[in-house]
């Protein structure tokens, strides 16, 4: 007597049924294609990995909460939007496991369909029936066959008591092209994944003649140094204008010829300009942005002394006063500081001393004498540095993706520029029967039907 199955077993298989049908759902692929669009465009107009204040300004605080919470300011490395990526491969790989032995029998498999009995003719979309009143001419069977040939390179003849059948095909490999075309894509989203996940994007500001081994990654309110395995230099730095009337100036290009140092050796060198990035090691450095800062130049007037020292601090950077506690850090420099001309504002830090923003005068060199002190700063000049700013990327994936794309443009192009075509020729031997023309197509029935047509003219003329 045989085993009956639990009831526990019958709903557990019956659970993996149900699992198994959802993944291989094609609605379940039209749904996660849609929800992934849409969140790509929520990604574009939601500005990723900003700093916080910027967030806090563009939406306030209460909706800057809910969307951080839902991690959509950093979405694409968020664990919901892998794990509809991943959902996705299954989903793929689910329909394409599915539909694959079929289309790999119909593909490589023989067919044959040497044959053409009248319940095969009943099942073919296209038919043709030629009614002869005498048996066909032997050389009007090699007009049909010569005639064939043209639409069709291989023939494959078979021949019965009552008739001689041909029959051909082209194209057997376009049904290929919706696996190649799901296999493109799951190539794409793993190429994606490895980027995502592997991958960074960061960025440096390097000063002519400054050399770098580190760039820097903006994570919210925070830059994050990341080391590199060599070092940059930027050994000059320009910038072109278009020669065009009025005082406002538009540029033209900008471009960084770098080197590259390893172990104090230089390996490469390249000029750098807009789209035209420099590889090395995985890496990639594409010219961004560019400025100058200013190199600040100081007088440190001691009171009880009459000699004056001089000290450079480069803007937004902070330096020790010579033979003294005391730091200054150099904020910003101004060209015209309301109508007195050139001036830099400073801040002085004193060991137990509240810090204190004061202006420097170039063309009032006793204006710090106010503050008191054991020393007066004097601004004595300015020189300026231009740097570059470039964005550094590392994408391990990306050249899996174009290969991803790749296969995506010959899946689509198999699928909709080819089809498989069988044509089928059946020629009595004996009088008064018919040759019978059949054919079939998996897709462009329209455009088949007209080749159909001409073939049937074309066998009707030859078999005359």
């Amino acid at each position: 007597m045989a085993e009956s199955k639990t009831p526990a077993k019958e709903k557990e298989k019956g659970f993996l049924f149900v699992l198994v049908d959802l993944f291989r759902s094609l609605k379940l692929t039209i749904s996660l294609l849609i929800l992934l669009a849409i969140l790509s465009i929520i990604g574009t107009v939601i500005t990723q990995n900003a700093t916080r204040a910027d967030y806090i300004q563009r939406y306030g605080i209460g909706l800057y909460e809910v969307l951080n919470f839902f991690n959509l300011f950093d979405m694409y490395h968020s664990w919901w939007f892998s794990a509809i990526l991943v959902l996705l491969v299954i989903n793929l790989v689910s329909c394409s496991l599915q539909r694959l032995p079929v289309i790999w029998r119909q593909t490589f498999q023989s067919s044959g369909s040497g044959e053409l009995e009248e319940s095969k003719i009943r099942t073919l979309p296209f038919v043709e029936r030629m009614r002869i009143a005498k048996p066909a001419d032997p050389k009007a069977e090699k007009n049909i066959q010569s005639y064939l040939k043209r639409w069709f390179k291989t023939l494959k003849r078979t021949e019965t008591e009552s008739s001689i059948i041909f029959y051909s095909e082209k194209g057997r490999f376009s049904r290929l092209g919706v696996p190649i075309t799901h296999l493109s894509i799951l190539i794409i989203l793993i190429g994606g994944l490895m980027g995502s996940f592997y991958g960074f994007k960061g960025f440096v500001n390097i000063l002519e003649g400054e050399t770098i081994d580190q760039v820097y990654l903006r994570t919210k309110d925070e830059e994050i140094p990341k080391p590199i395995s060599f070092s940059v230099r930027c050994d000059d730095f320009k910038v072109t204008y278009y020669n065009l009337p009025g005082k406002e100036r538009h540029v033209k290009e900008y471009l960084s010829k770098l080197t590259l140092l390893e172990n104090g050796k230089e390996v490469l060198t390249k000029t750098v300009e807009v789209n035209h990035p420099l590889h090395y090691k995985g890496l990639a450095f594409y010219q961004s942005s560019y400025g100058a800062l200013h190199d600040v130049t100081l007088g440190i007037q001691w009171r009880n002394k009459k000699e004056k020292d001089l000290l450079k601090v480069l803007e937004g950077e902070t330096a020790r006063i010579p033979n003294s506690a005391a730091l200054i850090r150099v904020l910003k420099y101004a060209p015209q500081v309301h109508n007195f001309g050139e001036g830099v504002q400073v801040v002085v830090l004193q060991p137990n001393q509240e810090p204190r923003a004061i202006w420097l005068l170039k063309s009032v060199p006793g204006f710090d004498q106010q503050r008191g002190g054991e020393f007066i700063l004097t601004f004595e000049g300015m020189t300026s540095k231009e740097y570059t700013g470039l964005q550094v990327t590392k994408d391990p994936g990306v050249w899996i993706v174009w290969i991803g794309c790749s296969l995506m443009i010959l899946g689509l192009i198999v699928s909709f520029f080819f089809s498989h075509q069988r044509v089928w020729v059946r020629i009595p031997k004996g009088p008064g029967g018919e040759i019978i023309l059949a054919g079939s197509t998996n897709k462009n029935r329209i455009g088949f039907e007209k080749t159909f047509g001409e073939l049937v003219s074309g066998v009707r003329s030859s078999g005359k």
